[in-house]
């Protein structure tokens, strides 16, 4: 038998769903025996009012279902699955930042008096071993330097703005050390720029 193009095996399915896959079912057949009752020539008052009264009957059953669901939930919180972690984590976790940090400060011959304050508020800090290298013009041409900046790895980026924050405190008002993403490879090793 076919009921509104269910089996009847697969309307008992929905029995798994507990109240609320018996509602559905009953949801199902009134609305089958509805059509049926209706598709006749001359629909009969008595089986309209039977049928009336079993849709009522599921009104009502699913309104309880639905409300009792809400009201007291008997289903306990699915255990979470163990997920592996993302791949973003890992990278952080494999790659973690070390506690001493590689600081080379680049500067133009003019403006060896700012590499040096900003070598030496780095110092202040515990992380850092900290370098100073006067930048040539072939060397700034090789890296095309075209202004002052803070040249770090993709992974490197936190203890860049890091970095850059604390190195503001000693710049000039004129003076903006950019951050710059660079793709080649050098660990724990953060290269500043300082230009005329």
């Amino acid at each position: 038998m076919i009921v509104a193009q269910f089996q009847v095996s697969e309307l008992a399915g929905f029995l798994k769903y507990g109240i609320s896959g018996l509602s559905a079912i009953a949801f199902i057949l009134s609305f089958y025996l509805l059509s049926r009752e209706s598709s006749r020539p001359k629909p009969r008052a008595e089986m309209l009012r039977s049928i009336r009264m079993f849709m009522g009957l599921t009104l009502i059953l699913g309104v309880v279902s639905g409300v009792a669901g809400i009201i007291n939930p008997t289903d306990p919180e699915p255990e979470k699955k163990k997920t592996l972690p993302k791949k973003s984590s890992l990278v952080k976790k494999i790659v973690a930042p070390r506690k001493i940090w590689s600081i080379e400060v680049y500067y133009d011959a003019g403006a060896e008096p700012l590499a040096q304050q900003i070598a030496d508020e780095l110092q202040a800090y515990k992380d850092y071993d900290v370098q100073t290298t006067v930048l040539t013009s072939s060397r700034k041409k090789e890296l095309k330097i075209t202004r002052s900046q803070i040249r770090y790895e993709l992974l490197e980026k936190d203890p860049a703005s890091q970095l850059q924050k604390r190195v503001a405190k000693v710049l000039p008002q004129d003076v903006i050390l950019t951050l710059k993403q660079i793709t080649t490879s050098s660990p724990d090793y953060i290269s500043v720029f300082v230009c005329d």
